[in-house]
């Protein structure tokens, strides 16, 4: 047998020991200034992680025209090029945004990492060797150890965090777990939908106000001993002015007594089209947290603005454009198979 080859200090056979040294050897770098963790820096940088996964979050909504272009361009029946390069492009839509994803949920724990780091060695002994573990534990590897300096109230994944509180509080008011159990009439105005999950009770009120334009739907989620856990309200308010041809539709939510945010929607209609709309959404306080509008000219071309919140002012109300897509005139599709071409050639009685 030939002879062993040499081992690491881990134990593992390297059987290029002596390049391994040569090449690993840097005494230049002994000679530079000793490396300082700055906890401050550290907190900024997961600041920054964290904004960015927010600003990629909110910038992944304008490609909502990926996904609803190629269903919108090629509907009904068409081609069988046509519905490929439909399905195509779905698809790739699909991979993209899956992909941004991805990138979103990385950011977000880089960021919570190096978090969890500064919180490390702010509250431990800050003379004693950083140590590669302590990174690993910082980015969820549950295989490690758990820092001594880290605080008992610290060092839960957000996983962890989200499945307590799922279970603590039982499922979300818009949560897929919910099991109908019918809706009944309590009156002519107003129905009343129930539901049920791990014991917990969900009702779904729905108040029709008559002649009013005027619609309130009241989400209200009960624990297993019948107390109220979280109650919603979505009330919607639409009204049309014949003088302009605009209608108005404005929808209030409410968490509580709070009121949490509105949307307000104004269509101006000519020849029994849309041909102007704004969307605006304000916060609980009033403030405007968006703004869309689409406008269609007198040769059918459309233009959808998106506009947001200009951060560079201290003018709460000033919006910058964010988003355009301008859409060529709308062409007619068939929703249905046409009649054959040949239709008006037959004999009379020999097709049928």
């Amino acid at each position: 047998m030939g002879e062993q080859a040499p081992f690491d200090d881990q134990g593992i056979a390297n059987p290029y020991d002596k390049q391994t040294a040569a090449n690993t050897n840097t005494p230049w770098l002994h000679d530079g200034p000793k490396v300082d963790v700055d906890l401050d820096g550290l907190r900024e940088y997961a600041k920054l992680m964290m904004k960015a996964q927010l600003d990629l979050s909110s910038r992944r909504t304008h490609l909502s025209q990926l996904f609803e272009l190629p269903t919108t361009a090629w509907d009904g029946e068409v081609l069988g090029e046509a519905a490929w390069i439909r399905s195509q492009m779905s698809a790739n839509a699909s991979e993209l945004n899956t992909y941004l994803s991805n990138l979103g949920q990385s950011l977000m724990n880089i960021g919570s990492a190096a978090q969890t780091v500064a919180d490390i060695y702010e509250h431990g002994d800050a003379v004693s060797a950083a140590s590669m573990n302590d990174v690993l534990f910082a980015f969820g590897d549950k295989s490690v150890p758990r820092p001594d300096g880290l605080p008992s109230y610290l060092g839960k994944t957000y996983s962890d965090a989200l499945a307590e509180g799922s279970k603590e509080a039982g499922p979300a008011a818009d949560s897929a777990e919910w099991v109908d159990q019918g809706t009944v009439a309590n009156g002519p105005y107003q129905t009343l939908q129930t539901s049920v999950a791990n014991g917990q009770r969900r009702t779904i009120e729905t108040t029709t106000i008559p002649n009013s334009g005027t619609t309130i739907v009241t989400t209200t989620v009960y624990d297993k001993k019948g107390h109220v856990v979280s109650t919603f309200t979505t009330r919607t308010e639409t009204t049309y002015d014949a003088t302009t041809n605009v209608q108005t539709t404005k929808e209030t939510t409410s968490s509580g007594k709070t009121v949490t945010g509105t949307t307000t929607s104004e269509k101006r209609y000519a020849n029994g089209e849309v041909v102007h709309e704004v969307t605006t959404s304000t916060d609980g306080k009033g403030g405007v947290t968006s703004q869309r509008s689409t406008d269609v000219d007198a040769d059918g071309v459309r233009t959808d603005v998106t506009r947001t919140p200009n951060t560079d002012t201290d003018d709460k109300t000033d919006m910058k454009e964010s988003d355009r897509v301008v859409y060529g005139k709308e062409t007619k599709s068939e929703k249905a198979v046409t009649k054959e071409i040949a239709d008006d050639y037959y004999p009379e009685g020999t097709r049928g």
